[in-house]
């Protein structure tokens, strides 16, 4: 299950990236393909602007030439080509026959010998006004600097409807670089190295031959949260599915571990249970026999003894089954109280004193430190009088050799702090977590010299919370162990 599982996981994590990288390389096409229609869409834009131009031009040529021919002047030609900012221009100068008329006319030529448009202007003795009005045409046709020649509100909203039209809504930040790198228009200083560096460039007017290139390039400054928003339901969905399938599998894992354990405490509780029945059991059997026999049951304190034996041991086998069977009652939480002011340094006192022959059978000793000032709660009498008795029971029967057992109170915010050491065998802080738990028995090995169902310390906490207190333990593994009981004045059950 877990091999099928780990699988699963990294097959759908490998699907997920696959996807987030189709559609980063989806996006970086989207954006290469705008930027070079927006390149496109300038250069044509700048062209046409050039076409109105030259026809302007070609129009103040027309006017001047038909006025000069209607003059019909003889001329002598001189005819010179003149390149001025990648273009070429064929000036011809005309004189008169008598050398005052002065008539002076440019075209322009490309590569492959056309003509892109001619202009003639003559004067008979204004030679400057006519170079100066050429000075304006050479003006009129020269290659700009890119910041005449890109206008940045025509550059912006053609990036943003070719990138909308592709789907894309993206914040983004635009520079146009020359080839060297030196920035020209940007529109971001702190983000100017980003913009820079951006694998989306493309190249601004391509066709020119003489102009050095310069590239416009668009930075994303949130281009990954944009991409994960764009596949939020996809990723969202996915990751439900992975947290789902993983939380299952840890479900039924932890349920299988837990039955296990359940079925492992089920046969401990099994084994001591029968255990203990079986010893009341075996002695009124053979107290039963031994009153079959005549010669032992003629006498009546023989009998009465036998008699005694069996009413004690069978009252033994009801508290074993009354036991088990409350438990079932406060497990549920049917578990009622009888409250009522309770002094519960008297009821120390007397759960001491119910205990204090065992322990000093063994050559133990219980201390008493009650330093609480208010010790009168409201509770239950009978509950807390056996909550106290189990932890006392417990320190006596896990204290091998010479019990040392202190009990202690004192007032803790708006109640009472009851604790109950020990320094016996201790309890290993593995098992710590579990000893509070139905049927649950500190392992001890093979050593089965304490006994019980492991019912003691399940109904202590049950008993604590029920008055609206808690209980926690810290022991030593070796050393002892020390449970400390918060209880309240007063607790409503209701709350």
């Amino acid at each position: 299950m877990s091999a099928a599982l780990i699988g699963l996981v990294a097959i759908q994590l490998t699907w997920i990236d696959n996807a987030i990288t189709l559609k980063e390389e989806e996006f970086k096409r989207n954006v290469r393909g705008a930027l070079f229609s927006v390149t496109g869409k300038l250069e044509k834009i700048e062209t046409l602007e050039r076409i109105r131009e030259q026809k302007r031009s070609q129009q103040i040529f027309n006017q001047r030439f038909n006025a000069l021919n209607n003059q019909g002047i003889n001329t002598t030609d001189s005819i010179s080509v003149v390149e001025k900012d990648g273009i070429k221009y064929k000036v011809r100068e005309k004189t008169s026959g008598d050398g005052r008329t002065y008539q002076k006319s440019i075209q322009t030529v490309s590569n492959n010998g056309q003509v892109g448009f001619e202009l003639s202007i003559q004067s008979g003795t204004q030679p400057n006004m006519i170079n100066g009005m050429f000075n304006d045409i050479f003006d009129a046709n020269r290659y700009k600097p890119m910041q005449e020649r890109i206008k940045l509100e025509v550059l912006d909203s053609l990036i943003e409807l070719e990138l909308k039209s592709r789907g894309i809504k993206a914040a983004f930040q635009r520079g146009i670089f020359d080839y060297n790198g030196n920035s020209v228009i940007v529109d971001s200083i702190d983000n100017i190295n980003k913009v820079r560096q951006s694998g989306f460039y493309s190249q601004l007017f391509p066709n020119d031959v003489v102009s050095p290139p310069h590239f416009l390039s668009i930075f994303f400054p949130y281009q990954k949260g944009y991409l994960i928003k764009t596949m939020w339901m996809m990723l969202l969905t996915s990751v439900l599915l992975l947290l789902t399938i993983v939380g299952t599998f840890t479900y039924t894992i932890k349920t299988i571990f837990k039955q296990k354990k359940i079925s492992e405490v089920k046969n401990d509780f099994i084994s001591n249970m029968t255990h203990e029945l079986k010893t009341p059991i075996a002695t009124i059997s053979l107290a039963c026999e031994a009153l079959t026999d005549k010669d032992m049951s003629a006498s009546d304190e023989v009998r009465s003894n036998y008699v005694g034996m069996i009413n004690q041991e069978n009252k033994r086998l009801g508290l074993l089954v009354e036991s088990v069977l409350k438990s079932a009652t406060w497990d549920k939480g049917d578990l009622k109280l009888k409250k009522e002011e309770v002094d519960l340094h008297e009821v120390i006192k007397r759960a001491v004193d119910n205990i204090s022959i065992q322990v000093q059978s063994k050559s133990g000793l219980i201390s008493q430190d009650l330093c609480a000032n208010k010790f009168v709660i409201n509770g239950d009498k009978i509950h807390l009088t056996n909550l106290i008795y189990n932890l006392l029971d417990n320190a006596n029967k896990y204290s091998p050799n010479n019990p040392e057992i202190l009990i202690s109170t004192t007032n803790h915010k708006e109640g009472l702090m009851l604790k109950i050491s020990d320094k016996g065998m201790g309890i290993k802080r593995e098992n710590l977590n579990k000893i509070f738990d139905k049927f649950y028995r500190v392992p001890t090995g093979n050593v089965h010299n304490v006994k019980g169902f492991g019912l003691g310390l399940n109904y202590v906490k049950a008993i604590a919370e029920k008055h609206g207190g808690e209980i926690t333990v810290e022991s030593d593994f070796g050393k002892g162990t020390t449970f400390s009981i918060y209880l309240p004045f007063y607790h409503n059950e209701n709350s």
